[in-house]
């Protein structure tokens, strides 16, 4: 998850520390409270809310700014950390787990998602909609771990059998059909999956098809597929999974096959 980070200089952080208690205690906020919030003590927060030291203009700023954010119900942490700069570091950064960082191959795979939603958004699926989320996934070409697949957080948001809307993209958050993906990146030319309702009736459709194992392994060898079938078992749906090389491939996909099953 992708966090903002406020960096401001060594010498700073003891005037905005004073800043940020002096701000809270005027909204009210307990010195007990307080102390918790700044890993200070409360003699030491008792000290600062006396204190008559004149508070630049940009640290009273920056300490209203990080005081709403505590207000609001939002964790902070102040933390140490040593860089080696010319410039003194002051202002706002993100920090973001190592899978997550924008390189190029993951802003592509961002931008691909985004369009596969858009193509889907506002399109009639409710034949395709399981009881489950549903869900987009797509893979780094060089995936080795859920961490290498992006897929929609919490899934795409469904309301009268059309897709919506969605909650963003993360790498890492969708388990199940990420380790799919990968499994069936070593067997199939993908690099990305959708999970939809079990498809009656496939054989009367342009798709190639085939099916998973109840422990989610291919059946045979067949290459050029296009959707696995899974039977579901005990506990487990009957469900689809549509395959493509990217995920406005598989969108189309799921276009098609939903006007081939009217």
């Amino acid at each position: 998850m992708v966090e903002e980070a406020i960096l401001v200089k060594s010498e700073d952080t003891i005037i905005l520390k004073k800043a940020i208690a002096m701000n809270l205690y005027s909204k009210k906020i307990e010195q007990s409270k307080i102390s918790k919030i700044l890993n200070l003590t409360q003699p030491m927060v008792s000290n600062y809310l006396s204190s008559k030291d004149s508070i630049p203009k940009n640290i009273n700023d920056l300490s209203d700014k990080i005081s709403k954010i505590i207000t609001n119900g939002n964790s902070t942490n102040f933390l140490t950390c040593v860089t080696f700069s010319d410039n003194p570091l002051f202002g706002h950064y993100y920090i973001a787990e190592k899978n997550e960082i924008i390189n190029d191959e993951n802003r592509d795979i961002l931008n691909n998602l985004i369009e596969a939603f858009l193509l889907l958004k506002g399109k009639d699926i409710g034949g395709l909609i399981p009881k489950i989320k549903i869900n987009i996934a797509m893979a780094k070409q060089k995936a080795s771990n859920s961490e290498d697949v992006a897929a929609f957080l919490n899934g795409l948001i469904i309301a009268d059998d059309k897709i919506t809307n969605n909650n963003g993209i993360r790498f890492g958050k969708s388990k199940h059909l990420s380790t799919l993906l990968i499994y069936l990146k070593n067997h199939l030319d993908i690099n990305a999956i959708m999970n939809v309702a079990f498809v009656k009736n496939i054989e009367k459709t342009s798709f190639s098809y085939s099916y998973l194992s109840k422990d989610f392994k291919l059946e045979n060898e067949k290459k050029n597929v296009d959707i696995l079938l899974h039977k579901g078992d005990f506990g487990i749906e009957p469900c689809a999974y549509i395959l493509g090389k990217n995920a406005i491939d598989v969108a189309n996909k799921v276009i098609k096959l939903c006007e081939e099953l009217k």
